[in-house]
């Protein structure tokens, strides 16, 4: 029984001895120091000493190996270690205090040296190269140098070389870096080459000087050098004709230069440079002809210019072979060409002489569809400035000042709407226009009339409101805050007519209520008291103010009524004196009532009716006089009387017939048969 509980806390012992050794925990604790007065355990379990060993008989043993107890790495394993040990049912010693003291000193010396013992067998953690710190080895060095080399990158190349260069033969991992220098050497030689193919020979060069002379492929790499060297000053003089040739468009002499080096023999010159330089040769030439063409859409088809291109691009080239500019025809007034040219000189490779060029002719073109839209602005012709202005290209010298134009026409489109909110989006469009622009001030002048207007239509507006409650309080405010408004203003003709209408609102409400008062009066009782203070109220509107129709119809109604009342008695007086046959004084009394008044016609009806009778009368005594003195055989006078009766007379007829019959007795007898 007893040796089966040995055997089980054995296995126990051994397991925790295997955990105690593993990776991860020799990981937690081999960065772990245990500080012994004057002494330290590193992470590579040696035990060493800032200044020297403590000899053996050392007074501070006892303290040195307590203090190690202490500071065991990981207690808790410790623990595991120990604690089996007390599961032993292990016979009971009694110690006098002198033998218990030296059995515990016995029992941490051992344990510190367990400890240690384990410290020093731990394998170490491999080199990390993300910070190599200056108290790094030298094997560390190497070995992130070389982790670093194999990335081929020529800076890590470069910095792995630097490190070896200057190991000697006494240096003991002075073979290691050898070995890996010439290693390193030749990849940097094989990324020469490769820059050399790909036509990069300066580069590849100063790839190669990095190889020290140290390296055993120094004297290879010097070699690639001096030829290269060679080829690159023979490259800088073709290139330098070549460009030349590409500068004045001698396409002869370009081909000819190209030929040459079609001949050369060599990887950088057969591989590379034959095919960049055809390449190059190929795009300043469709450089050049997209230039041409778009000159070409600048000039009419009909005229002598365009018919004459060939001579004109023979002009341009001896012009670019001296420098010199050629006349150009004047571009047209019609926009859509230059948008057309501006198209086609985009075009043009950026990476060609002749992009320049363009470039500048882009400017030009440009500029003067910023002068196009000028005069469309100046015609007010405003959209059609904006649809032209927008057609110059971003990437141009006058792309800003076109968009302030821009900005500009666009604020008088708004501002050509006349209402408050579109001023208010004018004004803000001309803000946009900074201080640096050429048409600042005319933005400003335009802002501050704007701001004028906006200010005169804010008025207006508000003065609008106020007399939109149709009370004559309100309308008079409207009246007084629109007359504060420059009359000379753009809104000045329109405050006028407002100021009149708000003026006869006035007026219409001041005569409905001077009518209403008067009906008031009216619906009293017409009587003729009641119609003239009626028609005093109302009677001083006159027919051409507002409600003046309305009001003079009732005034001319309650006129006619007062007018009723006094002329009635005047007529009753004027009829019962004609029916009593006093018609003389009726028609004086009737012809009292005026013209106009509302009885006249009826007086004046009666007065000629009366008048009849008055003739009737008195012709009736004419032809009783003619009567009379024909009775007394006074024939010839009875005729001469009785004919002055008119023929409107009621006895016209009888007075003829009484002339015909005494005519009758004057004619002899013999005449009459």
């Amino acid at each position: 029984m007893q040796d089966s509980k040995h055997n089980k806390i054995e296995a126990q012992l051994n397991t925790l001895w295997q955990k105690f050794r593993s990776p991860q925990t020799t990981a937690n604790h081999s960065a772990t120091s245990v500080e012994v007065k004057g002494h330290q355990i590193e992470s590579d379990g040696e035990l060493t000493h800032r200044g020297s060993y403590l000899p053996a008989d050392d007074p501070d043993d006892d303290r040195l190996e307590v203090s190690a107890i202490r500071n065991i790495p990981d207690r808790d394993l410790f623990t595991e270690l120990v604690a089996p040990i007390s599961k032993l049912n292990l016979p009971t010693v009694t110690l006098d205090p002198l033998s218990a003291f030296w059995a515990v000193l016995a029992a941490m010396v051992g344990g510190t040296g367990i400890t240690s013992y384990l410290l020093l067998i731990a394998v170490p953690p491999t080199p990390s190269c993300q910070g190599v710190i200056p108290v790094s080895t030298d094997s560390e060095r190497l070995y992130c140098a070389q982790v670093g080399a194999e990335t081929k990158e020529i800076p890590k190349l470069r910095s792995a070389i630097e490190l070896v260069r200057g190991w000697t033969d006494r240096h003991p991992l002075y073979g290691e870096s050898q070995r890996l220098l010439k290693s390193w050497s030749e990849d940097l030689i094989r990324i020469g080459r490769k820059q050399l193919n790909e036509g990069k020979i300066q580069s590849a060069i100063a790839t190669l000087k990095i190889v020290p002379t140290t390296s055993p492929s120094y004297d290879s790499a010097q070699e690639s050098i001096s030829k290269w060297s060679l080829q690159a000053q023979d490259s800088a003089k073709i290139d330098g004709q070549f460009d030349r040739a590409m500068q004045t468009a001698d396409w002869n002499q370009a081909f000819v230069v190209l030929q040459t080096v079609q001949k050369m023999r060599g990887s950088y010159w057969s591989s590379f440079k034959y095919d960049k330089m055809s390449a190059k040769l190929a795009r300043e030439r469709d450089a050049w002809d997209k230039l041409q063409e778009a000159k070409d859409t600048l000039v009419n088809k009909d005229s002598d210019d365009y018919n004459t291109r060939a001579k004109r691009i023979e002009l341009a080239v001896k012009a670019a072979g001296k420098k010199e500019q050629i006349a150009e025809p004047p571009l047209p007034n019609d926009p859509a060409p230059i948008v057309a040219a501006l198209k086609l000189a985009n075009k043009i490779d950026s990476t060609t002489y002749v992009y320049q060029e363009g470039q500048i002719l882009r400017s030009k073109w440009s500029k003067h569809l910023v002068n196009l839209s000028i005069s469309a602005y100046k015609a007010q012709n405003f959209n059609e400035a904006i649809a032209i202005v927008q057609k110059v290209p971003q990437d141009t010298s006058v792309y800003a000042e076109a968009q302030d134009w821009v900005k500009l026409n666009r604020a008088h489109v708004w501002a050509g709407k006349r209402h408050m909110l579109a001023m208010m989006d004018a004004i803000a469009q001309v803000k946009k226009i900074p201080k640096t622009s050429a048409i600042y001030t005319i933005a400003r002048t335009k802002r501050s009339n704007w701001e004028g207007m906006l200010k005169h239509q804010t008025q207006f507006q508000w003065a609008k409101t106020i007399a939109s409650f149709q009370q004559p309080a309100t309308l008079s405010l409207a009246i007084q805050t629109a007359k504060q408004i420059p009359a000379q203003s753009e809104v000045g003709q329109s405050i006028q007519s407002e100021i009149s209408t708000w003026n006869r609102q006035i007026e219409t409400i001041d005569n409905r209520i001077i009518l209403a008062k008067a009906k008031q009066i009216i619906s009293k009782g017409e009587s003729l008291a009641n119609l003239k203070a009626a028609v005093r109220l109302a009677g001083k509107i006159t027919e051409d103010r507002p409600l003046g129709e309305e009001i003079v119809g009732y005034v001319a109604n309650w006129n006619e009524k007062i007018q009723t009342i006094e002329d009635r008695p005047i007529l009753a007086n004027a009829m019962a004196l004609a029916s009593k046959g006093n018609f003389t004084q009726a028609v004086a009394i009737a012809n009292q009532i005026a013209p106009g008044r509302a009885l006249y016609q009826d007086a004046q009806s009666q007065v000629r009716y009366w008048n009849l009778e008055l003739q009737e009368i008195a012709d009736r005594h004419t032809l009783d006089r003619a009567i009379s003195i024909y009775r007394q055989g006074k024939i010839t006078s009875a005729i001469e009387l009785a004919a002055t009766i008119g023929r409107r007379s009621p006895i016209y007829s009888d007075a003829r017939a009484y002339v015909a019959d005494w005519r009758m007795l004057l004619t002899p007898r013999s005449a009459r048969n």
